[in-house]
């Protein structure tokens, strides 16, 4: 598989059921956001979530009701990438080795994370960790002079290091042949001062999407009736038959939200309402649950109340590769 960046995404959208619904037979969720997290006090509660999922981002609108002043920590962690494909992860300053050797404490914003408060931006606090099996290597790589990162346009030092630090690199695995084998990530903070009443945040950021490039047209089980994808995203008869008209058409993407874990929440979401857009009228999308009701040509609006979200938001697009999507980014 490979991953695609905004703005080139369009996806169709499911909520996931359980944990095998943003699964489909051998293909995980991919690189998923998971967040913002955060522990409610005693006297605050989530009143209101809408999550938004368009061509260009997903967005999350929460009102929280604190019955007195309260202070609460929220972070937000990017998912984990591959640091081999920098060209796509982020693009870094012009001076790009040196963005790169401060990418722990200026971390890349890959995803376009942005937060405002009650409609006003919030400066984020951050930090970027390089990884290795899931081992923290960011001083063992600045130690060596490395980059965590490389801007687009340069080589990356780590493909031609001087013999000194391709041998460290080579003995500490974080080198093979003249890939590096690291990852990189970043995680972003903010502390939120509440007043008694109601307070709206807003997060967005760019979302992600697995291609999937392994399948044949005339062995696609998976969408079958009882396949996986069919019982992860509600694959109707009528979508089914739409793909198979002209399956050479379509360009298909998954894409997952991650809710943070809820017990920090202090009980159920009062509100909940999830939007999608799937960008154009000629894409297919096949989402749960299927009393999602139909609002624009191409976005569908679902509601419920004293709503826990347990699982996260599995995405899955059938892109019609000749039609342009329709809007501007957002």
């Amino acid at each position: 598989m490979m991953h695609a960046w905004p703005p080139a995404i369009c996806f169709a959208i499911a909520l996931a059921t359980g944990p095998a619904a943003a699964q489909d037979e051998g293909r995980g969720i991919g690189y998923a956001a998971t967040g913002p997290v955060f522990d409610l006090p005693s006297g605050m509660s989530v009143e209101q979530l809408e999550v938004h999922v368009s061509f260009y981002s997903v967005r999350l609108a929460y009102v929280f009701k604190s019955a007195s002043r309260q202070m609460v920590h929220f972070s937000f962690s990017l998912p984990e990438m591959p640091v081999d494909a920098a060209e796509d992860i982020a693009t870094l300053d012009e001076n790009s080795d040196a963005a790169g050797l401060a990418a722990d404490i200026e971390p890349a914003n890959y995803l376009r994370l942005a937060v405002r408060v009650d409609d006003r931006p919030v400066a984020l606090a951050g930090r970027g960790r390089a990884l290795l099996d899931g081992k923290d290597v960011t001083r063992t790589l600045l130690d060596a002079g490395v980059p965590l990162l490389s801007g687009s346009d340069d080589e990356p030092m780590w493909r031609n290091p001087p013999p000194e630090v391709r041998a460290k690199l080579e003995a500490s695995g974080l080198l093979s042949l003249d890939a590096a084998a690291w990852t990189y990530q970043a995680d972003f903070a903010w502390d939120q001062s509440f007043e008694p009443g109601e307070t709206r945040i807003e997060v967005s950021y760019a979302a992600l999407a697995d291609y999937w490039s392994d399948i044949t047209v005339d062995h696609f089980p998976e969408i079958a009736p009882g396949g996986p994808a069919t019982r992860a995203y509600c694959i109707d008869d009528a979508l089914r038959r739409a793909f198979f008209r002209t399956p050479f058409s379509y360009d298909i993407y998954t894409v997952t939200h991650l809710f943070a874990p809820s017990d920090g929440w202090r009980g159920p979401i009062g509100r909940y309402r999830l939007v999608v857009d799937k960008g154009a009228a000629d894409n297919l999308v096949a989402f749960c649950p299927l009393a999602a009701t139909k609002i624009s040509p191409t976005a569908f609006e679902w509601t419920t109340t004293n709503f826990t979200p347990e699982h996260g938001i599995g995405i899955l697009l059938f892109m019609n590769e000749n039609t342009a999507p329709s809007g501007g980014e957002e």
